[in-house]
């Protein structure tokens, strides 16, 4: 096996990411790593994601080459490896010889490496939800406006963040910050697929997707 340790450099940038699924700061390489994190933070199916996990040598040209995983995830139970690569560095030779020789050597250890590239990271409005969300996220006191939120939300089922600002008399900017934190702690749903968060967008129950 092989460990990689990320330093910082002239010509590498290193970003932090903060999590509160794993309840831990992860040190990522690169933009598209760190834009990565979000979709891992707040998808349901992926219980857990590990940045620059223990890698593994495999063979190239008769010579035994290190490799680390940019992330090592558990999806519904079942442990992957993820490459990150922008779109324009999978077509060239290096990378169409060596990727493929990873793979072989991570399916004999029983774990699948998947590439992603920025084609299916960087999709909005997804990622700038995401964001949104994130910036709302972690150890924040649940307050009696959240609970004012949540208990409006769970009678009505579905309501927009704007009608709930006026059923319960509150400034919209807040109510707005309200629902974000609801939404990014998973305790509420939105759409995250097909428009920006916003004052417009419907929120709705978790007993309400059942």
């Amino acid at each position: 096996m092989y460990k990689r340790n990320l330093k910082h450099s002239r010509v590498k940038n290193l970003f932090k990411f903060v999590s509160a699924k794993m309840n831990s700061v992860l040190l990522v390489e690169g933009s598209l790593e760190f834009d990565t994190c979000f979709h891992l933070e707040y998808s349901p199916h992926i219980q857990s994601f590990e940045a620059q996990p223990v890698g593994f040598f495999y063979q190239y040209l008769n010579r035994d080459c290190p490799y680390t995983p940019d992330f090592k995830i558990i999806e519904k139970g079942v442990i992957k490896y993820i490459e990150v690569k922008p779109w324009e560095k999978t077509l060239k030779e290096d990378f169409l010889l060596r990727f493929p020789a990873k793979q072989q050597k991570a399916a004999e250890l029983g774990i699948t490496l998947v590439l992603i590239t920025e084609k299916q990271i960087r999709v909005n409005p997804v990622l700038n939800n995401l964001k949104a969300l994130h910036r709302y996220s972690g150890f924040q006191s649940f307050t009696p406006l959240h609970t004012l939120f949540l208990s409006l939300v769970q009678r009505l089922g579905r309501v927009s963040i704007n009608e709930a600002a006026k059923q319960l008399m509150i400034e919209r900017p807040l109510i707005l910050k309200t629902a974000l934190s609801l939404i990014s702690s998973g305790v509420i749903s939105a759409n995250l697929v097909n428009e920006e968060l916003g004052l417009n967008s419907v929120v709705w129950s978790k007993s309400y997707e059942s």
